[in-house]
């Protein structure tokens, strides 16, 4: 390769003086954010589907809105009280998809299982039967491979696998900010499920020093048929049979603005499409930008999406997953199994000397979907190394932080570490946009099965009952 082959393309530098000069997508999120929630099933969902849509109509693109159903829920009342060998109150509320408890709520002794790891489960599995259940959000890297075996929905999973009462699940991150998520996808949750926030935890686990500490808890909500949609506009490429999918989901939880989770990808996409039809270089492949709904319920707008293109997967050569970008840090991209995807990655890397590390792949959130249909898939990270602004990783990535919490604000978004998600995630989008061919694999049904088993994510999604809606790769 010579010195020329390595240095970037007259495209890729037009798109980082676009990203530093311009501060649009910042802006943009700024705007997003001002809606307020964007939880499924509330006014703040149909603003942001009209932003988004105006948005792109703006650019020049023409939207195409999919739609599907899909079992909702909305948020009643939560209350948890210790009854023995106190009595007081604990904050909380409830997990999305909890049902309700019946009439005079449930009682029972907790049994706290640490940070619910799948050693903890084992452990104590003997002993979880008809007790209420007590875990920390945390996922500690060294005991949990895949990330995804200490994920909120498989500690709830394992809970009802083995007869629980209820689920409580304590944030362990300080500031009296319980940890919003949800507990299945698509179905009801089988028990009630809350959350609470880290000093509460903190005064439960006091309590268990001591001795049984008995609670009582009553749940009120209600699951109902929603019909949404995942927002479509394609940059039409030399071919139309070869495809490179962007996706960001725009729902966020009931609690939160979702600045960063998943404003920030909302916004990043939208100004990745206003500069690449600014720019008017017309690529090899079509770029397929995708709005995904009601990721927070389990990925399931992404799910019904690859059902519904079922027939065209093998015409998506790649899915670049934007969730979660804004945080502080250098960024990396985890190819979530498919390994042929490095050399793509190895050549951005090369052309900016941007060191590009592979993490441990994730299997979360939208790129779920993907994977499971066969789909060449790379999710946007943060990582603790190289930075363009010298910025650091401030997380351990055992926790989310202020995701999925109120704190989940536009202050938490740095502008500089905004633009540099920008800068990267263009040159990869460019790079696979631009060559005629597939990017790596797509893999058979058999073969997607296979990459989920290599990584242990069989008995993960197992646990989780996951998936509901019947994503499936093209034979």
């Amino acid at each position: 390769m010579t010195n020329a082959d390595t240095q970037p393309t007259p495209l890729s530098r037009g798109f980082i003086g676009e990203f530093v000069l311009r501060r649009a997508a910042y802006s943009t999120l700024q705007e997003l954010c001002e809606i307020g929630t964007r939880f499924p099933g509330t006014p703040g969902e149909t603003k942001a589907q009209t932003f988004i849509e105006k948005h792109l109509t703006k650019s020049g693109y023409t939207v195409t809105k999919e739609a599907f159903t899909h079992l909702a829920w909305k948020r009643g009342s939560a209350r948890l009280s210790i009854s023995d060998p106190v009595t007081e109150t604990i904050d909380c509320f409830s997990l999305a998809g909890s049902p309700s408890t019946d009439a005079g709520g449930v009682s029972g002794k907790i049994l706290f299982l640490g940070n619910g790891t799948p050693a903890d489960f084992e452990k104590y599995k003997d002993q979880i039967q008809g007790r209420i259940v007590l875990v920390t959000s945390l996922a500690p890297t060294e005991e949990c491979t895949p990330p995804r075996e200490c994920h909120r929905r498989t500690k709830y999973g394992r809970s009802v696998q083995y007869g629980a009462k209820a689920f409580l699940f304590m944030n362990s991150q300080p500031g009296m900010l319980p940890q919003a998520g949800s507990t299945r996808q698509n179905r009801a949750g089988e028990i009630p499920a809350v959350t609470i926030p880290f000093e509460h935890g903190q005064r439960l686990k006091q309590l268990l020093s001591r001795g049984d500490v008995e609670v009582h808890l009553e749940t009120k909500n209600e699951n109902y048929e929603h019909e949404t949609y995942n927002i479509v506009a394609d940059l039409p490429g030399r071919t139309d049979n070869e495809i490179v999918v962007v996706g960001a989901h725009y729902d966020c939880h009931d609690n939160a603005h979702g600045a960063v989770d998943n404003g920030s990808g909302v916004a990043l996409t939208l100004e990745i499409a206003r500069a690449l039809r600014t720019e008017g270089h017309r690529f090899h492949k079509t770029i397929r930008f995708v709005f995904l709904a009601v990721e927070e319920m389990a990925s399931v707008g992404s799910s019904f999406f690859v059902v519904q293109h079922r027939q065209e997967l093998d015409r998506f050569h790649l899915f670049l997953n934007l969730d979660g970008i804004g945080q502080q840090g250098g960024k990396a991209f985890d190819t979530q199994g498919f390994d042929d995807l490095e050399h793509y990655i190895a050549k951005v890397s090369r052309d900016v000397s941007y060191p590009l590390p592979r993490p441990k792949p994730s299997f979360a959130g939208d790129s779920l979907a993907f994977v499971r249909a066969g789909v060449p898939t790379a999710a946007m990270k943060n990582q603790k190394g190289y930075s363009f602004f010298g910025h650091k990783v401030t997380s351990s990535g055992e926790d989310r932080g202020w995701g999925h919490t109120s704190a989940d604000t536009i202050d938490k978004v740095s502008p500089h570490d905004f633009d540099e998600a920008g800068m990267v995630a263009l040159l990869l989008l460019s790079e696979a946009a631009n060559v005629s061919g597939p990017v790596a694999k797509n893999r058979s049904n058999e073969e997607a099965l296979s990459v989920l088993k290599t990584y242990g994510m069989t008995p993960v999604l197992e646990v989780m009952k996951w998936p509901s809606v019947p994503v499936s790769a093209k034979d």
